[in-house]
């Protein structure tokens, strides 16, 4: 996608920031992850009128290891791993996440190299921390950590994944933190993390972090939410609850997952939701109840430093480019079989994704609605 960027400028503060210890960074631009009492000082500084398009990348479940029973199967990931290498996994998606400007993942399962006590739960998923290197040679800069397998292992495991992504230079967010990207030019686009309901104290919460992304001058806010019935296609009310709330607060575009299975879209008072990607290299399975899944690139218009319009490419994908099994290798779907998942899109809202290319997906495009 062509973009014609005009200049953004930043204030002179920065030439001293410069001294200061930088952000984990990968890919164009710097991130910041950060709670509500640790809001990173240089951001009030950035002052942009950019012009053009930034190309956002989502993938939906990437589960980068398994349960402990199953992983080191001679189907399991981490045999698939040994036997193919780092890149496997994302070999294919690369076709998309190579050439944007941001690409985000569901990362759902821990990254760890201790032997630590799992949550009483029926699905535990984890990883070493080596395979964050999968996130990195797919170029995949940042992941969602909210989500109900990040603690699987406990506070301990979550701390690990976190200190692991850091160290390997991806940005995170979650319920507990927010992020925010800025490009080369100066201009800030901020990431919340929802999982599965904005009730109570964690609407309180959302709305706060809304607040605190707006008067830093962010662009546009998206909101990555995992919620929703597993292996059912249409959405629930926990979706509705997040997607009515969080539009209320003002965010630009929402992105879910959790189901498992591909869902379709809406637009609701002028914000495109997408209410579920499904899986995308998916671990936590040898043989999916479902292979289809989607792979959205949303490409934001900006006039002056304004969002004016959002164009939804969707791509269907297969979780696997093996026809017996999974291999956690997701490939691009074409002809027929990508027509079979943008029918489940339409069957799911009612909402027609349009028509499908190779080159672009199936696009829509969603003009800003403004405000009054």
């Amino acid at each position: 996608m062509m973009r014609n960027r005009a200049g953004c400028r930043i204030l002179s503060l920065l030439l001293l920031l410069a001294l200061l210890p930088l952000p984990a960074a990968a890919g164009s631009g710097r991130w910041w992850t950060f709670t509500e009492k640790t809001v990173p000082e240089e951001l009030r500084y950035a002052v942009c009128d950019y012009s053009g398009e930034i190309t956002v990348t989502f993938l939906g479940d990437c589960t980068l290891g398994g349960e402990e029973k199953s992983r080191r199967s001679r189907i399991g990931f981490v045999r698939r791993i040994e036997d193919n290498g780092m890149e496997f996994p994302m070999r294919y998606m690369k076709a998309l996440t190579e050439g944007d400007d941001i690409s985000v993942a569901n990362l759902e399962g821990v990254l760890t190299d201790r032997s630590l006590q799992k949550v009483q739960k029926e699905y535990n998923f984890s990883g070493p921390t080596a395979y964050t290197e999968i996130l990195t040679s797919g170029s995949i800069e940042c992941v969602t950590l909210a989500n109900n397998h990040s603690h699987d292992y406990g506070e301990g495991g979550y701390a690990d994944t976190k200190k692991a992504l850091e160290g390997a230079g991806i940005a995170w967010f979650s319920t507990d933190a927010m992020a925010v990207w800025q490009s080369d030019e100066g201009l800030l686009i901020g990431f919340l993390g929802v999982s599965f309901s904005l009730s109570g104290d964690r609407a309180k919460t959302y709305n706060r972090k809304m607040k605190i992304l707006k008067e830093l001058g962010c662009a546009a806010v998206i909101t990555v939410m995992h919620a929703g019935t597993e292996y059912v296609y249409t959405p629930d009310n926990y979706q509705d609850q997040i997607v009515s709330r969080a539009v209320k607060a003002g965010t630009s575009l929402i992105i879910g997952h959790h189901p498992h299975v591909v869902q379709g879209y809406k637009v609701v008072k002028g914000v495109p939701v997408v209410y579920s990607l499904g899986n995308c290299s998916f671990g936590a399975t040898t043989h999916a109840k479902d292979s289809d899944a989607l792979v959205v690139q949303a490409g934001l218009r900006f006039e002056e430093a304004e969002l004016t319009e959002i164009a939804l490419h969707f791509y269907p994908i297969s979780i696997t480019s093996d026809g017996h099994y999974n291999n956690y290798s997701p490939m691009f779907l074409t002809g027929k079989d990508a027509e079979r998942v943008l029918k489940k899109m339409r069957e799911s809202t009612g909402a027609d994704p349009g028509i499908f290319t190779e080159e672009e997906g199936a696009v829509v495009t969603v003009p800003v609605k403004k405000d009054d």
